[in-house]
């Protein structure tokens, strides 16, 4: 059949869309009349020409015939001639035993603008949505006892993730050693995301017996199994909808449940246990384990499909010993908040807050907040004295370098109580960080305590011009 057969020229004369052939040396060999209007030349001004001279003097770019010639793979590019954008997709095909590319060309300027003005609109929609989610965090900030504590490196970055990833309606999965504050980041997920005043659900995969777990998450029908109630329940995905759930401990999630997760992760659908209809759940994931997903998946204790479906986003949460920054504003954050819960007004001495400081954590916050929980509580005097610590605390010894460069002296003990030691240790650090940082509410942050607490303090130590 010749390329020339009045036939297939009149068929594909009447299309809409440009039919452009070229040869195996990318020589133009013939066009529709479609793609003469779309390159603003004729056919004899195109005919024998090379795609490379036609890019070239500009008629078009980029030649997507070159790169299929190039990579003898079908091609899609967007495509630009006479100031106008073209889908061109090019394909590599034999015409009477010879290897030709023939590029479809379709017109596709004005989707691409409509395209623009809607990713406008969404960016900007999205920038007003985060200014609103902004301020209901900033007016939420004093009441907010969960809020996560830190201003370490690592610390910071996993926030800035967090803060990008949230209004994302994406899966994220949290990695960490148990008592990092894993919950705690779900929840700053949540809140930060346009499902904030909706539910956020929580199940702990490994603290309900395996044979409850797919009760408590897709529930159950009327007369689903003995002992069932008798209307039925409604599950956590239910309760969750429109929300957020947050599967914490995912890797003790039964191996025969995990196919009904990954239904959940790929169709948002699921089906209540004793029904045969689906159920839709308009739901964000987020998942959270301690352990390495990847070595339970080599060991078969974990489905390889749906780990790529919960590792969409990752975001480790860092262990206290990878952010020693933050101890001594997460102590003064605790301290403050047991000291309001239990009507007390204990304060660390500086031996106490030194051997604190320098402990290991192998619990992490968890381990240090009902630490200091315990010792608000059972602390014989207002200071809280190496005496009052946990065994396993007190002893635990201080490096040298840390005992040396934080020793309290003879000397300075000469001319004042511990008391006033310890007060003035509070002024320092109260002036420094208001300093740093400039604001009472910011200075209040970096150290762990409320704003209405530092204002007493400022006030109390008559601190001025900072």
């Amino acid at each position: 059949m010749s390329l020339h057969s009045e036939f297939f020229t009149a068929v594909l004369n009447h299309l809409n869309d440009g039919i452009f052939i070229a040869d195996h040396n990318g020589i133009a060999k013939w066009l529709n009349n479609t793609s003469t209007k779309q390159l603003g030349l004729s056919r004899e001004n195109i005919i024998g020409k090379t795609v490379e001279e036609l890019e070239t003097m500009g008629v078009f770019t980029p030649s997507v015939t070159k790169i299929v010639l190039k990579t003898r793979e079908t091609t899609t590019k967007v495509q630009t001639s006479k100031g106008r954008q073209y889908l061109a997709t090019g394909y590599l095909i034999k015409i009477e035993g010879t290897e030709h590319v023939v590029v479809h060309v379709k017109d596709v300027t004005e989707t691409v603008k409509a395209s623009l003005k809607l990713e406008k609109t969404e960016a900007l929609v999205k920038q007003y949505w985060e200014q609103i989610q902004e301020m209901k965090l900033s007016q939420n900030k004093e009441t907010n006892n969960k809020k996560i504590i830190g201003k370490s490196k690592k610390h910071v970055e996993m926030i800035e993730l967090i803060n990008r990833v949230a209004s994302f309606d994406a899966t994220v999965l949290l990695t960490g050693e148990s008592g990092v504050g894993k919950s705690f980041s779900a929840e700053e997920l949540h809140l930060k995301s346009q499902r904030s005043d909706k539910p956020f659900v929580k199940i702990n995969c490994s603290a309900i017996p395996e044979t409850l777990v797919e009760s408590e998450l897709f529930g159950y029908t009327k007369g689903a199994f003995t002992g069932a109630n008798s209307k039925g329940k409604q599950g956590l995905v239910e309760k969750a909808n429109g929300g957020t759930l947050f599967l914490d401990e995912i890797g003790e999630l039964p191996l025969h449940l995990q196919p009904k997760l990954l239904q959940l992760l790929q169709n948002k659908t699921y089906i209540p246990i004793g029904s045969t209809e689906e159920k839709k759940a308009d739901i964000r994931i987020i998942a959270a384990t301690n352990q390495n997903l990847q070595v339970m998946v080599k060991q078969k204790k974990f489905r390889e499909d749906l780990f790529y479906r919960l590792n969409v986003i990752t975001i480790e949460i860092p262990s206290i010993k990878d952010r020693q920054d933050d101890i001594l504003p997460l102590l003064y954050h605790y301290l403050e908040k047991f000291n309001h819960k239990y009507n007390r007004n204990v304060a660390f001495n500086k031996e106490t807050l030194e051997q604190l400081q320098h402990y290991e954590w192998p619990g992490n916050i968890r381990e240090l907040e009902n630490t200091v929980e315990r010792l608000v509580i059972t602390a014989y005097n207002n200071l809280i004295s190496l005496e009052d610590l946990p065994e396993n605390i007190h002893n635990k010894s201080i490096t040298t370098s840390a005992t040396t460069s934080n020793k309290i002296t003879t000397l300075q003990l000469n001319h004042q109580s511990l008391t006033e030691y310890i007060e003035n240790i509070e002024k320092e650090m109260i002036q420094h960080a208001l300093i740093e940082h400039g604001t009472a509410r910011k200075a209040a942050t970096a150290l762990g305590i409320t704003q209405s607490s530092i204002t007493r303090r400022i006030k109390k130590y008559d601190i001025h011009n900072f």
